[in-house]
């Protein structure tokens, strides 16, 4: 097991996470039926998010391995953690038809640890492409925030907070993906020494 490294795995959970998102909030933006569309994806967001719950586990038992990676199970542990408890909440209320104004207000903090980690990305120069994971952390926690604008937002400037929002995780889907994409090879490169 000492080869396995779960980081991919949640790249690859956030990355569906983001792309999910882009596609819900385009929809709203375009006049979709919010109801409707919580039906659609609140599934999604809540399966996401129990993937994540795994992802978490496998991070902290990776750690107890004996890879002494602590930085990145710090980082990536309580960023995932938090996102799948989100997720699975995001899923429920969505699903049933819930208002997210009370949802919104943890996200904000949320959001505040995920601009942190985008923060200690850079500053400690974590990852192979601290610039790139940066964004990925810092596009959402930008989106965690923005949450809040679009929970309390009147109906027709629900539009352009959808918008937004959308942009965002786009962003973020995109740096995880390809934060990913590039640890993917790189941790097999590696496990079988090759470098990478």
């Amino acid at each position: 097991m000492g080869s396995y490294n779960p980081l991919v795995f949640v790249l690859g959970l956030v990355t569906a996470a983001g792309v999910s998102g882009v596609a819900y909030l385009l929809a709203v933006a375009r006049g979709g039926d919010e109801k409707a569309l919580g039906r659609l994806y609140g599934p999604l967001f809540f399966t996401l998010g129990v993937f994540a719950l795994g992802a978490v586990a496998q991070l902290y038992w990776t750690n107890w391995a004996g890879r002494p990676v602590p930085q990145y199970t710090e980082l990536f542990g309580v960023a995932t953690g938090l996102f799948a408890f989100m997720m699975v909440l995001a899923g429920f209320y969505l699903y049933q038809g819930l208002e997210l104004k009370a949802l919104a207000w943890p996200s904000v903090f949320l959001g505040l640890y995920l601009l942190q980690g985008a923060r200690a990305v850079l500053d400690f120069g974590l990852t192979r492409n601290p610039p790139l994971t940066a964004l990925m952390w810092g596009a959402a926690g930008l989106a965690s925030l923005g949450i809040l604008f679009y929970a309390y937002s009147r109906p027709e400037a629900r539009r352009t907070w959808a918008y937004l929002g959308a942009l965002v995780l786009a962003l973020m889907a995109l740096g995880a993906f390809l934060t990913g994409f590039m640890a993917y090879y790189g941790h097999i490169a590696s496990a079988v020494g090759g470098g990478g």
